[in-house]
């Protein structure tokens, strides 16, 4: 009677883990017939991924936000930002803080969003509502908001180089 040696393989990629055992050719076989039908769709997946790199996220910051013993507070004058810059970036600031443990939630109230950017409770209200329909905010109950993945994406490409603090030129 021959004895027929059984052979395990897993494979494991990003969070993903599969198992194949069998006779060796099998597995193999399995192996690369798996490999075919789903690594093309992992890159593929993998490059319709939005992520925000929270290295380049901090990175980005310096010069808007800073660390207090109070907590995290913009450094950019209110003044050099319009509503929808000031939410975005105390909603980012805030996200921030939630991060590194310097902040127990990632989402700012109405009232504390209606304080720091000074504005009127209309003039916010009709932001976040603008802001949600683009779906950089996301509303968590009762007005209650957080800055989402694409929000945090649009904060990097488009606001934080409209208000970051230049360099001065020197002649």
């Amino acid at each position: 009677m021959e004895q027929t040696l059984t052979v395990e393989a897993t494979l494991r990629y990003a969070d993903m883990e599969v198992k194949f055992t069998g006779a060796s050719d099998e597995v193999v076989r399995a192996l690369m017939g798996f490999l075919a039908k789903v690594m093309p769709s992992l890159e593929l997946i993998q490059t319709l991924t939005l992520t925000v790199d929270a290295e380049e996220l901090l990175t980005s910051l310096k010069g808007v936000i800073a660390f207090t013993k109070e907590g995290v507070v913009l450094t950019v004058p209110r003044e050099a930002m319009g509503e929808r810059e000031a939410i975005m970036l105390h909603l980012t600031r805030t996200y921030v803080a939630n991060m590194l443990g310097r902040r127990e939630k990632d989402s700012l109230p109405m009232a504390e969003l209606l304080a720091v950017t000074g504005s009127k409770p209309g003039t916010v209200a009709a932001r976040l509502s603008e802001m949600v329909d683009l779906g950089h905010v996301e509303r968590m109950g009762r007005g209650e908001y957080r800055i989402t993945t694409l929000g945090l994406k649009s904060c990097l490409d488009e606001i934080l180089p409209r208000i970051k603090p230049q360099k001065a030129k020197t002649a």
